[in-house]
């Protein structure tokens, strides 16, 4: 039985470190955020994909070659959440009536109560006109909510990680 709940643990500890990032990151990371991006061509239009990192996007533009920005023609926010997410406690308690006594531990998980931050549960998405913005790679300008802006190449080769 110690062994299931071993097994247990272990795969609630990997599910929440696991993050699934998006091929494209900044050259440098914004202090306080993991973001990263991809792409799809649709037609005409490219649509860009950015893991915000649970921050809400403020604006984002293109810079093309020449130097002119390009905006998006339309931003897809994915949903906002409320308050901190749900949390998963660990706990180990001894009691003692009369003449036995026990040990047990436990795995728990909590729902907070209450207003907290408002984040971002998944991606954000920019469309813009592919014949505005020109060939690959493009140099995209991302500002979320208490992040300095940040620049990710996209459409280029992807950076090592």
């Amino acid at each position: 039985m110690n062994r299931h709940w071993s097994v247990v643990f272990a795969l609630l500890v990997l599910t929440g470190c696991s993050h699934a990032t998006l091929p494209y990151t900044p050259e440098r990371q914004p202090e306080g955020a993991k973001i990263s991006a991809g792409y799809q061509l649709l037609a005409d239009r490219l649509r860009i994909e950015i893991d915000t990192d649970h921050r809400r996007l403020e604006d984002i533009w293109i810079v093309r070659s020449d130097g002119n920005a390009v905006r998006a023609q339309a931003i897809e926010n994915a949903p906002t959440v409320t308050g901190p997410g749900p949390t998963i406690g660990i706990g180990m308690g001894g009691a003692s009536i009369g003449r036995g006594s026990a040990i047990g531990t436990g795995i728990g998980v909590g729902m907070p109560i209450g207003e907290g931050p408002t984040r971002i549960e998944g991606s954000t998405f920019a469309v813009f006109p592919l014949d505005q913005v020109g060939p690959p790679p493009w140099n995209v300008y991302v500002k979320l909510a208490g992040v300095a802006p940040t620049v990710i190449v996209v459409g280029g080769p992807t950076p090592a990680r």
